[in-house]
This record gives C-alpha cells, sequence and structure tokens, in this order.
C-alpha cells in the first residue's frame, strides 16, 4: 500500500514515523500469518513517489516472512501441544510417587511454569459438609504460604465454585471482576486465569493463576489447557482426598474399637480418661482434648482429665467452669447438646483460653447416658473448620463410650463403698453390742461413726422424759461444753426430728431457722430419730463443716444404724432395769437371812439397822418398835 504520509486512515503510531524520517511516500506492506497480520514492513522515499514496480521485490519478501513465520509458529504450536500431552499423561505419575499432596502441587506449578510461564500460582480446596474454601498451596513472588478454611464468599475463587465455570480475565481485570459481583481483597491482578476443579460436576476446589503486572499474559491456548490439566488435576486430589479419609475414618474407628475394649476391661476411670484424650488428640491429630464431669452438687464442670503441659496446668489448679455458663463447655454441660466454633477469630462470644492460644476451632460433645449429663468432652484445634460429620460422628461414639464408662465406674464404687458401710456398720453394731454398760456402748458408736464419716461430728442424744428434753450422752468432734447441751423436744434440727420421729437433712444450716448453732463451723447437718418400738430414745446427730455433705444414701445408712443402736439402747436399759431388780433381791435376802439368824431382838434390831445403812449408804439408820402393852390399850380403847 502506497500513501502520503499525511494522509488520515495511516494509524498514528505508522504516521509519527514516517514525519520523523521526512518521508514524502511512504508503501505499508502487512505481514500476515494465518490471515491475521503480525507485523508490518513500512518503505519511505524523500523527494520521490514510490511505484508498484518500486514496492515489488518487498512485496515477494513480506510473503517469504509469512511462510516463515508461519511455518516457524506451526513448529512451536506442535511442540508446544506434545509438551502439554506428555504433561497431562504424566499428572497420575506424579501423584503415584508420593502421597504428599504439598509435593504434587510443588510438582504441579513446575509443569505450569514450564507450559505457560512463571505467574502466581494457588491451588483451592473446597468442602460442601462445611461449605468452606482452604487454600493448601499458595506461591507469589517467591513465598509459598498456605490458607486456614474460611467460608464460601464473594471472590473471584468462590464464583469459580458456585459457577463451575471457567474463567479468564487479561484486560480490565478489576472492573470486569466487579461485573461479576467479586470483591477483590489486597492487590488486584492484570491477568487472572482459573478454573473449577470437579467431579461428577461437583466442585472440589479450584487452580488459580495470575500476573499482577502485566495484562494479557495468557492466551486462549493456555486458557485451554489449564482447563484441560485442572479436569486432570480433580481426579488426583479427589482420589488422595478419598484415600486420606477411607484412613482417617479407619483410624478413629480403631481408636474407639480400642477405648471401647478398654472400657469393657477396666474400672480404673482415671487410667481410662488419661488414654482417651492422648488417643484423641493423636489419633484425630487435634491439638487439645479434655474430660469435664460435673460435681456433686451440680454447679460446675470440672476437669477430670486433659492433654499437655497446660492440660496438667488446668487440673493442679482445680479449673471448672460453671454448668449452663456461656463458655462452650458450659453450654454443652447444661444443655447436653453439642456445639462446634468453627472459626474462634470470627465467633464473638467466644472466650479464648490463654492457655491455648493457638485454638482456631473447638467443639465440645456432650457426655451423656439417657437423659442424665455427666459432662462433657472437649476438643480444640489450629485449624478453622477442623471438625467434619465424619470426626464429629466418631467424636460422638468415643463420648457415649466414655459416659458408660463413668457411670460403670459410679455403680461400681457406689456397689463398694455400701459394702464397706455395712461391714463399718456390722463392725460398730458388734462393738457397741458388746460393751458392759450404755455409757461403753455409746461411746463405742460415736468413736466408730466419726471414723465411717471421715472425721465428721457426731452425737447421741437420749431422751429425758421427765424434762421433755434431749440430753448428749456421747459425743466426738465437739468441746467439752457439748456434754451441758439440752435441747427441748421440737426445738433444733434434733428436737424436730425427735418430735416428728422423723430423719432431717439440711444441706445448709447458715439457711435454715431451725438450727440451733453449737460449732460455728458447721454447714451442713443429719440428725436421725433413735425410734424402738414406736417409742423415740433418743438422737443420733452428725454435723459437717461442709455445705450439702450428706446424701440419701448416709440417710439410709445412718437410719439403719440408728435403728440398731435404738435397739441395743433398749435392750440396755432393760438389762440395766434387770440387774437392779436382781440386786435388790439378793439384798433383801441376805439382809433376811442375817436377820433369821438373830437370837434375841436387840440382835435383830441391830442387825436390821447395820444391813440397812450399809445398803442404803446413809449415816445412820434409826428403828423404832412399840411395846406390846400399847399395842393392846389403843386396841382395848
Amino acid at each position: 500500500m502506497t500513501t502520503a504520509p499525511e494522509q488520515e486512515n495511516i494509524p498514528a503510531a505508522l504516521k509519527i514515523v514516517a514525519q520523523k524520517l521526512s518521508f514524502d511516500s511512504v508503501a505499508y506492506i502487512p505481514v500476515k500469518i494465518y490471515g491475521r497480520t503480525s507485523s508490518i514492513i513500512m518503505v519511505g522515499m524523500r523527494k520521490q513517489i514510490l511505484s508498484s514496480g518500486s514496492i515489488q521485490p518487498y512485496t515477494g519478501f513480506a510473503d517469504l516472512m509469512c511462510i516463515a513465520l508461519e511455518r516457524a509458529s506451526s513448529m512451536q504450536q506442535t511442540e508446544k501441544h506434545l509438551r502439554e500431552v506428555e504433561t497431562l499423561a504424566s499428572i497420575g505419575e506424579i501423584i503415584s510417587v508420593s502421597s504428599d499432596l504439598h509435593a504434587f502441587f510443588d510438582a504441579l506449578h513446575a509443569i505450569i511454569k514450564q507450559i505457560i510461564g512463571e505467574y502466581s500460582f494457588m491451588v483451592a480446596l473446597y468442602d460442601d459438609k462445611s461449605n468452606t474454601i482452604s487454600i493448601p498451596y499458595s506461591h507469589e513472588n517467591d513465598q509459598f504460604m498456605s490458607i486456614e478454611p474460611f467460608p464460601l464468599g464473594e471472590g473471584l475463587t468462590s464464583i469459580l465454585i458456585r459457577s463451575r465455570q471457567p474463567l479468564l480475565l487479561v484486560e480490565n481485570t478489576e472492573r470486569r471482576a466487579a461485573e461479576l459481583g467479586a470483591k477483590i481483597q489486597g492487590k488486584s491482578a492484570k491477568s487472572w486465569m482459573g478454573a473449577p476443579m470437579l467431579i461428577q460436576n461437583k466442585p472440589i476446589g479450584a487452580i488459580i493463576i495470575q500476573d499482577t503486572d502485566k495484562e494479557l499474559a495468557f492466551t486462549e491456548d493456555d486458557f485451554k489447557f489449564f482447563i484441560t490439566l485442572t479436569s486432570q488435576v480433580a481426579g488426583v486430589i479427589n482420589n488422595v482426598r478419598l484415600l486420606d479419609e477411607s484412613q482417617h475414618k479407619a483410624i478413629q474407628l480403631e481408636t474407639a474399637a480400642e477405648i471401647a475394649r478398654d472400657i469393657s476391661g477396666s474400672l480404673n476411670i482415671d487410667e481410662l480418661l488419661i488414654k482417651a484424650v492422648n488417643f484423641i488428640r493423636e489419633r484425630f491429630n487435634f491439638y487439645h482434648a479434655s474430660v469435664f464431669l460435673h460435681d456433686l452438687p451440680g454447679e460446675f464442670a470440672v476437669i477430670r482429665e486433659s492433654t499437655g503441659e497446660a492440660g496438667a496446668q488446668m487440673k493442679r489448679a482445680g479449673y471448672k467452669i460453671g454448668i449452663g455458663s456461656k463458655s462452650i463447655v458450659g453450654f454443652v454441660s447444661g444443655k447436653g447438646e453439642l456445639l462446634v466454633v468453627n472459626d474462634t477469630a470470627k465467633d464473638a462470644t467466644y472466650y479464648a483460653n490463654p492457655l491455648f492460644p493457638d485454638t482456631r476451632a473447638e467443639a465440645a460433645i456432650p457426655l451423656k447416658v439417657g437423659e442424665r449429663i455427666l459432662g462433657a468432652l472437649d476438643v480444640q484445634s489450629t485449624k478453622s473448620y477442623a471438625f467434619s460429620d465424619d470426626n464429629l460422628r466418631s467424636l460422638q461414639i468415643l463420648a457415649d463410650q466414655l459416659a458408660i464408662a463413668v457411670v460403670n465406674t459410679e455403680l461400681f464404687a457406689e456397689t463398694q463403698e455400701h459394702l464397706s458401710q455395712h461391714r463399718l456398720l456390722h463392725h460398730i453394731t458388734t462393738t457397741v453390742a458388746s460393751g458392759t454398760t450404755l455409757e461403753e456402748a455409746l461411746e463405742s458408736a460415736v468413736n466408730g461413726l466419726q471414723v465411717t464419716l471421715g472425721g465428721d461430728r457426731v452425737t447421741i442424744m437420749l431422751v429425758d422424759r421427765e424434762k421433755k428434753n434431749l440430753e448428749v450422752k456421747a459425743s466426738m468432734g465437739y468441746a467439752d461444753e457439748i456434754k451441758r447441751v439440752r435441747v427441748p423436744i421440737g426445738c433444733g434440727v434434733t428436737g424436730w426430728a425427735a418430735s416428728h420421729k422423723r430423719p432431717l437433712r439440711i444441706k445448709d444450716v447458715t439457711a435454715d431457722s431451725r438450727y440451733i448453732q453449737v460449732s460455728s463451723n458447721t454447714r451442713s447437718e443429719l440428725a436421725i430419730p433413735l425410734i424402738y418400738r414406736n417409742e423415740l430414745l433418743g438422737v443420733l446427730n452428725v454435723e459437717s463443716e461442709q455445705i450439702d455433705a450428706y446424701t440419701e444414701n448416709d440417710e439410709e445408712m445412718l437410719g439403719t444404724l440408728g435403728g440398731s443402736l435404738a435397739a441395743i439402747i433398749a435392750n440396755a436399759r432393760l438389762l440395766e432395769q434387770i440387774r437392779v431388780q436382781a440386786e435388790r433381791e439378793r439384798l433383801i435376802y441376805e439382809v433376811t437371812s442375817k436377820i433369821r439368824r438373830s437370837t434375841d431382838i436387840q440382835s435383830i434390831m441391830m442387825t436390821t439397822a447395820s444391813e440397812l445403812t450399809r445398803i442404803t449408804g446413809a449415816r445412820y439408820t434409826k428403828l423404832q418398835v412399840k411395846p406390846e402393852n400399847d399395842q393392846k390399850g389403843k386396841e382395848g380403847s
């Protein structure tokens, strides 16, 4: 094409060049490859006009250039295609050498650099159960990093997952991304290419390549290869994930089975819980695991077992959480429902424990048997969204097994305690029954009972029917002044139990108006009436410095002992009466025998007075006998 440099239809850049070279006439000869202009040959003359003949050689040269460039381009395309085919064929072989996904991503990145070029590269994995994306591999500016799971959002990666369609942006990237509804964080790319990894049209992730500095970094051919490569990679990653999940499930099931075996063969709850929390942490690859159990009043969930040095610190400190509090363990211990915090950094109600600074996700699973809540299994992870349906299901199975183990241990301990208590009761009853006097019997009873109760205060009070009082006859754990205490029947805790002939158990004496203070530090009390054949003989009373120290089991045990004590007291009193009566009859017989052996009235009188003085303990005895004449005079008058 021949033209003057100043003609309007000439591109501005070419016009400037021609003007700078002071050409009077210019010929522009296009060099085309596959019908598309790839370059232009410019021929210019000063003070002359170019003719068709003068530019003919240049036209022929342009044709030769076209042929040569098309051939070179064809060879390049062929070589590139061969490399792509070889690359795609090798994808499956890369992972077969090592099942390590990070190593696979390194090899994949090297392939992309070889075929497409060296650009920022990122692999995103999608979990449809938690609806989250994680970035296990990201390489930019020679820096490697990984990103913990985050919810599916509004970025370009999330758009790939939702749309299931590849996306190529090489011009006006920021504006085009905005048109798609994407929100860009950080520096936006000038060229961006991404493709979702699909398995049966379900997304499992995406691969992204970007250039933050220049536009048009990627061609359509690059995009086509990239899509094909991503589809190949999807199958490999899915297989690895399935294998990994299978291995994790196998480990979790093995752990559950092992703990179940331990539960069936062990009644040592401490050993069992230590093994359980350590297994959970190691086999599930968690950061921390703890077991909390309810205390007896049902106010706190107290740490019973925990992993690591931080767990040991909490155990030494007696760490406890209010049941029903806003904490994770407090909520689960109160409600008996599973609670999971997938991202502790984004949960406004989450309270971070300074002993576990790396916790990013936490789950608490209730320990329940039927409707009874025993506590909670608390598990923490350094990864957000670490708790899947599968591992939560396995943890729930383990929690159920641990709950059964706790109940079995409690039942065993209660059985042993009952046996021990019955042995002690038998020992106390036998010791008391062997006492020679009632006082000895009662002292033996309070001594033995104090040992049984672990040092609590014990008193036995007997009824004074004339004064209608309860009097302390034996005690342990009190000052000597307790012996002078008199409690009217109907007053105080013991008086109430006596008047109603029913046991009375007080959880907190400071909150009960019936309590009469004897010891300032007493906090709970249990009074048992001593009844024999419906007759009130007294009250057995025990006191503790702990609030709510006595249970229904204690009340039952002391009630049994009270029945035995009442029978022993009644028998002791009967024996005492028999002994007194026998002694009286013996003395009367001795005195009568001595009097009968006397030969005159004076001896009879002396013997009688002497024996009466000895028997009664009197200082002197005076006998008066009326003369026979006086008696007759009275009779005749």
